[in-house]
């Protein structure tokens, strides 16, 4: 937890408008502390140790993690044989934590209608 602390820290000296009554003393608190800092953090420059830091500490993170190979996701022409949809060869559908799918990107529409994520295979 020395990384997350780390992680903690630097986040809270970096922006002194925000207060924080006591540091949580489980690991799944500190992470969800983490995880709101970085999220309303301002985009500006941040120290070559903390990349480091925050990069070994998700790396740790991801590895704790089941990974999802694209090859293991069936595409629409193979689970449904009746379907008439253009490029159903190509469209996958799946469902679950994007963090863990080993692609190359991710594009999210963020359109009105809410529809969820698409990945279109090569």
């Amino acid at each position: 937890m020395e990384k997350l602390d780390f992680l903690i820290d630097y986040l809270l000296n970096e922006n002194t408008e925000i207060k924080v009554n006591s540091i949580p003393k489980s690991e799944l608190e500190k992470k969800r502390l983490y995880r709101s800092l970085c999220n309303i953090r301002e985009a500006k420059r941040v120290s070559n140790k903390y990349l480091e830091i925050e990069n070994e500490f998700l790396q740790e993170e991801l590895k704790k993690k089941d990974i999802t190979n694209i090859k293991d996701i069936q595409t629409i022409s193979k689970t449904i044989k009746e379907s008439n949809l253009k490029n159903k060869d190509k469209i996958c559908l799946w469902q679950g934590d994007i963090t863990t799918l080993q692609i190359d990107s991710i594009v999210n529409a963020a359109n009105s209608q809410g529809l969820r994520l698409f990945y279109t295979l090569p």
